[in-house]
């Protein structure tokens, strides 16, 4: 039994498709990075050091790793 690869779910067709896709990505990634760090900046001091604000530092780093690594290709 032959199962369905993600050509059939989804087919972006020629390079330049591929490329257009992640530019958006990039671009809505870089949307979110950019709210989530905002927000960090505008946290109150005395809840820097909560647990909250650590998951959103570790946001910021894992979309900028991404970031890099989708600039990367194109």
């Amino acid at each position: 039994m032959q199962t369905a690869g993600p050509q059939a779910i989804m087919d972006y067709g020629t390079r330049r498709m591929r490329r257009t896709t992640i530019k958006s990505v990039l671009s809505c990634l870089t949307a979110i990075r950019d709210a989530e760090q905002s927000y960090l900046d505008n946290v109150p001091d005395n809840f820097q050091n909560s647990e909250s604000f650590d998951v959103g530092e570790c946001a910021v780093d894992a979309i900028d790793e991404a970031i890099s690594l989708l600039d990367g290709i194109y």
